[in-house]
């Protein structure tokens, strides 16, 4: 036996760190009564394709549901980082998405400009746009306890919607047709 641990020496490193996984307590992951709801619910949808999988979980949950679910997911281990990458993104755009909508103040700053399209003016003020409203959907990234995925959705976008993708095909595989051809064609897929 070694004198540093109750382990003997004789078993190799792989075996001493899978022993010392076991035997190490670990602090669990504190959910309350409301995310065990949801983290059932998460867990049934994407088990289980005759539920209706993700779409399913979508339409049942709310965003802060789904995303308390993830992270117990996350933190669990339970998935690969693209996989978990996505489904922590899908609510949190949904948030965004819901704020954008209801921004009042950023509609009106961009409705009169919006109106000739196809002109040099209309895709100036879209891209405006598509800048403001990717600092704001960041912004609600930090707000929601996700900053690394804000960093990232605004520094290297291709990035992002590369990983999304992949997670994406954790749970539906990979693209055909027309849709893959347009992720092709803008540097998502290979």
């Amino acid at each position: 036996m070694s004198a540093r641990t109750a382990f003997p020496d004789s078993l190799d490193p792989t075996t001493l760190w899978a022993l010392r996984a076991v035997l190490v307590p670990m602090h669990p992951t504190i959910a309350s009564h409301p995310d065990l709801n949801a983290i059932t619910v998460f867990l049934a949808s994407t088990a289980t394709p005759e539920r209706g999988g993700l779409p399913y979980l979508d339409a049942v949950l709310p965003a802060e549901d789904r995303l308390a679910a993830t992270r117990v997911v996350r933190d669990l281990g339970a998935l690969p980082p693209d996989a978990i990458l996505y489904l922590l993104a899908q609510p949190l755009l949904d948030l965004a998405s819901d704020h954008l909508m209801r921004d009042r103040d950023l509609t009106a700053r961009y409705e009169e400009r919006f109106e000739v399209e196809d002109s040099d003016e209309w895709t100036a003020t879209m891209a405006e746009y598509n800048r403001e409203a990717d600092a704001i959907t960041a912004a609600i990234f930090r707000a929601e306890g996700e900053p690394g995925l804000a960093h990232l959705y605004l520094t290297d976008r291709r990035a992002f919607d590369r990983r999304m993708e992949r997670g994406r095909q954790h749970f539906f595989g990979p693209p055909a047709g027309a849709h893959a051809a347009y992720l092709r064609s803008k540097g998502i897929i290979d």
